[in-house]
């Protein structure tokens, strides 16, 4: 009896699911319904009212049909859409990166949600800086989402925002920025990132049952974070073919933020972990296309030689923290800023330590050496005039 109801209850799911789906893409197809009776409404500077969207308006469905999930598709030539809506799939794949452009149309989208009856869709045009302070406003308050926001996640979507309406400028659409008059917040040199200490690290480390495949790729995995500071985008970017030699070092090929390309050598510890996973999942390091770090199971497609998925490497990171007992909240990026603040720790160079980060400015060393404020690495104690203490 139990079986039974439980099998009604899982089909139950799955029929809402599909029901909530279609029904979903039925109210976002209805493109051009209504676009022809907007009315450009007016922004009161002292409105705190919580955000009511405009059904007469339908900004919102023509920010969707400008948001063709596959760029390349053509949009329905047989709907009206104003020249900024045509100017998104363009703007978008104008950006290198996957994950740049997935973050652009997402804040782009939230933006133009906002604006549906506050503006005309076809009046851009009227767009003012007070609607990119009210957007500022909300977003900070988590009155768009029901979530407040970080100052730095806000700024993040304003430059994008002013980032898209210079575009739209420079393209002509439009005269003027109107956001290029708005400001962010004032940009903290501290960061919320958790950092490991050295011990915490080496437990972390030392966790991993590495007679097992699993414990072999986790075990690899986090030499990789910890050792050589790679962002989790890069690591999985990584191939077989980029283990190579220079000069008789052993050393791989990072593909970091904008394609940059950096060498960074591999260390012993490091290599012991790779050639540990080779042997134990039995990778075949002459396969110089195949993915670096592949999952050991994968019970869905039975597709192993494949890029394993960005929570998969969350996931080893943060179940071995909890093992370790570490109680802060961790991250693969907390590896990243771990191994910067361990080199710095060992006197290395601002320069070796910028290289090693795949970073184009040293300006964001500091917010990524989480080791400064310990109070006895403080630069007090090496301040000494040779004068006598007494008490």
């Amino acid at each position: 009896m139990k079986h039974l109801v439980e099998q009604l209850v899982f089909k139950l799911a799955v029929w809402s699911s599909r029901w909530l789906k279609k029904h979903s893409q039925n109210k976002w197809e209805k493109f051009s319904i209504g676009i022809d009776k907007n009315r450009p409404l007016t922004l009161g500077r002292n409105n705190s009212s919580v955000y009511k969207a405009n059904n007469e308006t339908r900004l919102e469905s023509i920010v969707n049909s400008g948001f063709a999930g596959d760029l390349g598709r053509q949009i329905n030539p047989s709907v009206s859409l104003p020249l900024w809506a045509r100017e998104i799939p363009t703007f978008l794949a104008n950006q290198l990166s996957d994950h740049t452009r997935r973050s652009y149309e997402t804040d782009l989208k939230q933006f133009f949600q906002f604006l549906e009856g506050r503006i005309s869709a076809r009046e851009i045009e009227s767009l003012r800086p007070d609607h990119i302070i009210l957007f500022r406003k909300y977003l900070e308050e988590g009155r768009l989402n029901g979530k407040i926001m970080e100052k730095a996640t806000v700024n993040r979507k304003l430059a994008v925002v002013k980032s898209f309406l210079n575009w739209l400028k420079v393209n002509q659409v439009i005269r003027d920025n109107p956001a290029q008059l708005v400001k962010g917040f004032p940009q903290s040199q501290e960061s919320a990132l958790k950092g490991l200490s050295d011990d915490e690290a080496r437990k972390l480390l030392s966790l991993p049952r590495r007679n097992s495949r699993a414990g072999a790729l986790h075990s690899a995995v986090l030499h990789v974070l910890l050792y050589l500071g790679l962002r989790k985008s890069e690591l999985l970017g990584l191939k077989m073919g980029d283990l190579t030699e220079e000069r008789g070092v052993p050393v791989i090929k990072v593909r970091g933020k904008g394609h940059r390309v950096r060498i960074l050598p591999i260390t012993y510890q490091v290599k012991a972990a790779l050639e540990h996973y080779f042997f134990a999942c039995r990778r075949d390091k002459a396969q110089h296309e195949e993915p670096l770090f592949t999952p050991t199971k994968n019970p869905v497609s039975g597709q192993l030689l494949k890029k394993m998925h960005p929570h998969a490497i969350t996931y080893i990171v943060v179940h071995y923290a909890k093992k370790a007992g570490i109680l802060k909240k961790i991250s693969p990026h907390s590896c990243r800023a771990t191994c910067i603040s361990n080199a710095l720790d060992r006197k290395a160079t601002q320069r070796s330590v910028q290289h090693l980060a795949g970073w184009s400015t040293p300006l964001m060393i500091q917010r990524y050496d989480k080791r400064r404020e310990d109070l006895k690495n403080s630069a007090a104690f090496l301040v000494d005039y040779g004068d006598e203490v007494w008490g």
